[in-house]
């Protein structure tokens, strides 16, 4: 709260600066801002996290595939080593080394007890790994196989998440019409009450008659809280697929596209799923990943194989020392490894396991488009029954209202068919959303994006 103290000049561009930063355009808070279905997706694909977290583990994945391939690479190596002593066998070996060795050296008194002195000694050396039994390779092969299961399973997580959006989408955007047709219900609910209550102070109606209006608008009004939950929960659902601040809210305004025809057949959705789908990829790669590391355990028991060259200088002051080389070759070899076998075992087993996923993975794909696909059948013929509903109840609610009205049909017609219109009214809402949800479905496991 400002200080009474200030100059009122103060007081006021503190509260026009208050002013500005709660009408400031881009606040998050409490904002229900107005989102295309396209824009959801966009966004979801954008700035949720557990998307942003899939796709960042495929790059963990192929940068760790890319370190195990260049594991062929030569490997530089630089190292400086200092020490002091007055071990014979060390000093004799670094002053023969740094190029300081004397006649006088040769002396038993010095060769058994010499003095103590530095020494440096400096190693830049180069190894390359020769992968002759392509041991590395096929560690490099399995690992990059795996980052491409990786990423086709990134791909297949965006591919859900869209479906999620789409639905939570339609269902906000359901839950908002549906309210406002509530409230219409509500509206007319009071309306039909206050014309009852009227006539019965007149004496031209019953007072069960008032009691009953007032009932059903009392439904109507829990109706609509219930309404109004079950949208702010749609609304929150949605923000939270697209990653949204906390606060922010978004109300979707794209309705449902027009029904129209189902394309293809079932064998056609069926085909290009198993061509399309990523969740089939992906288990493919695990697969020839399983099979590759299979191969290179059975290939431990090989040597492997390296070339090498190094150049030395040792000092024993920093005036002046001797530099040498060296080439050659190194063979490592460990013939008896106790936990090969058991590795190989284990390699193998999920190289089975891989294939056998991949072939769960092709079923499911079949069972999720034949699901589909009769939903979406089953969604367009529901729709066509509900379609017109809504139309027809209005009217026929007018007709019965103009009738009791003129005497000729009583308050219980006008509120059995005020209940039907509504309900019409909401099931051609929902049958419309269905078709767009299971058409949302069907590509879904068809594997379009």
């Amino acid at each position: 709260m400002p200080d009474p103290s200030f100059p009122s000049p103060a007081r006021a561009l503190l509260a026009l600066l208050g002013a500005l930063l709660v009408l400031a355009p881009g606040r998050s808070l409490g904002e229900d801002r107005p989102l295309t279905l396209a824009e959801a997706l966009e966004m979801a694909d954008r700035r949720n996290p557990e998307l942003g977290a899939a796709r960042d583990r495929a790059d963990a994945q192929a940068a760790r595939a890319e370190g195990v391939d260049r594991m062929r690479w030569p490997r530089l190596a630089l190292e400086s080593r200092w020490f002091r002593t007055d071990n014979p066998s060390m000093v004799f070996a670094s002053k023969l080394n740094a190029g300081e060795f004397t006649e006088d050296d040769f002396a038993i008194s010095r060769l058994n007890s010499p003095e103590a002195l530095s020494h440096l000694t400096t190693f830049l050396s180069l190894e390359a790994p020769l992968d002759v039994f392509g041991k590395v390779r096929a560690q490099s092969d399995g690992q990059a196989a795996f980052a491409r299961a990786m990423t086709a399973g990134a791909r297949e997580a965006a591919a859900e998440l869209r479906l999620r959006v789409a639905e939570a989408y339609r269902r906000a955007e359901l839950a908002g019409r549906a309210m406002a047709a509530t409230e219409r219900a509500v509206a007319g609910a009071r309306a039909r009450e206050k014309d009852v209550e009227a006539r019965a102070e007149q004496g031209a109606a019953l007072t069960a008659d008032l009691l009953r209006a007032r009932a059903r608008r009392r439904q109507r009004e829990a109706d609509l809280a219930e309404q109004r939950g079950e949208e702010r929960v749609a609304l929150a659902g949605l923000a939270r697929l697209l990653g949204a601040p906390p606060g922010a809210t978004y109300v979707p305004v794209d309705r449902p596209p027009a029904p129209a025809p189902l394309e293809g057949d079932e064998a056609a959705w069926t085909a290009r799923a198993a061509a399309d789908r990523a969740v089939i990829e992906a288990a493919h790669q695990r697969r020839e990943a399983g099979t590759t590391l299979a191969a290179g355990e059975r290939k431990g028991a090989l040597p492997d194989l390296a070339a090498f060259g190094q150049v030395q200088d040792d000092r024993n002051d920093f005036s002046g020392g001797g530099q040498s080389w060296a080439v050659g070759a190194v063979l490592r070899w460990a013939p008896f490894d106790g936990s090969r076998s058991r590795r190989l075992a284990a390699a193998e087993a999920e190289s089975r396991a891989a294939a056998e996923d991949a072939r769960a993975a092709e079923d499911q794909v079949r069972l999720e488009v034949e699901t589909a696909w009769r939903r979406a059948l089953a969604a367009r013929e529901r729709h066509a029954a509900a379609a017109g509903g809504a139309e027809e109840g209005r009217e026929a609610l007018r007709v019965v209202q103009e009738r009791r009205q003129a005497g000729l049909a009583t308050l219980t017609d006008e509120l059995e068919t005020e209940a039907m219109s509504l309900g019409a009214e909401l099931e051609e809402m929902r049958a419309a959303v269905e078709v767009a949800l299971a058409d949302a479905a069907l590509a879904r496991a068809a594997g379009e994006n």
